[in-house]
Order: C-alpha cells, then sequence, then structure tokens
C-alpha cells in the first residue's frame, strides 16, 4: 500500500508544486507613482556625504549641510523639481547651482530613498556628484 500510495501520489504532488510555482502573484501591491514616491526627506550618509533633501508636494525642494541643518536658513539649495517618469529635474533658485539653475537626472524612487543612476544633463558640479549615490528616506 505505501508504494502505491508513492507511486501514484508524488506525481500529483509534483505537477501541484510545478504549478504553484509558476503561478503569478495575486497579493502584489502596485508601486506609488514616482511623483508621489519622491516627496518626503532625505539624507546623503557618509561617506558620500551628509547633506539633507526635503521634496515638497507643492513641487519645491530645500537642500541642507544636514538633516539637523534643515529647518535653519540660508539652505545650501533651493528650488523647484519636477519628477516625470524617471527623471528628476532641478530647477534651483537660490544656493548652489543657482548660476546653472536646470539639471537633470535618471533615478530610481522607492519607499527606501532615491538612487541616481546617472545624470541626463547638469552643468552644475556639486548637484552632478549625485550621480550614483542614494539619497536615504528619512519621513
Amino acid at each position: 500500500m505505501a508504494q502505491y500510495h508513492r507511486r501514484v501520489m508524488r506525481p500529483i504532488l509534483i505537477v501541484f508544486l510545478l504549478a504553484a510555482c509558476g503561478a503569478e502573484p495575486t497579493s502584489r501591491i502596485p508601486k506609488k507613482p514616482n511623483t508621489e514616491l519622491v516627496v518626503g526627506e532625505y539624507e546623503r550618509r557618509p561617506p558620500a556625504g551628509t547633506s539633507a533633501f526635503r521634496f515638497g508636494s507643492d513641487g519645491t525642494y530645500t537642500v541642507a549641510k544636514n538633516k539637523g541643518e534643515m529647518e535653519r536658513t540660508p539652505h545650501v539649495s533651493e528650488g523647484t523639481y519636477k519628477v516625470d517618469g524617471d527623471t528628476l529635474t532641478f530647477e534651483t533658485q537660490r544656493g548652489e547651482c543657482a548660476e546653472q539653475k536646470t539639471g537633470s537626472y535618471k533615478v530610481n524612487i522607492s519607499k527606501i530613498g532615491i538612487r541616481f543612476i546617472e545624470k541626463i544633463e547638469d552643468a552644475c558640479d556639486w548637484r552632478a556628484r549625485l550621480a550614483g549615490q542614494t539619497l536615504w528616506r528619512l519621513k
């Protein structure tokens, strides 16, 4: 009886397991759009640096030396930003890069942070150092 059970049930079990492994997950939560995910506070961590970034829901951004300096002025840089798909574009009004104004980057935005994959176009050396770095989400 035990041999019959192994001989009949084993193939059924294998087919069931293979079908279960190949099935699409049904409880996957869709990712929020990047325009929503970007809103929040972030920091660069050593050895890359210690600057802090705040991206507001109104399309403004602020950069401070570190997260403790975020509420103090003057800031390192201030301006507006725009997210279009996987492209983040800065438009600086005050501070670092105000002369070069615009800079665009290919980014990956998640609940963990913002990964600057590559610089698309930016004449500002200070901001261009973000390429290849991650801003880690604080809030």
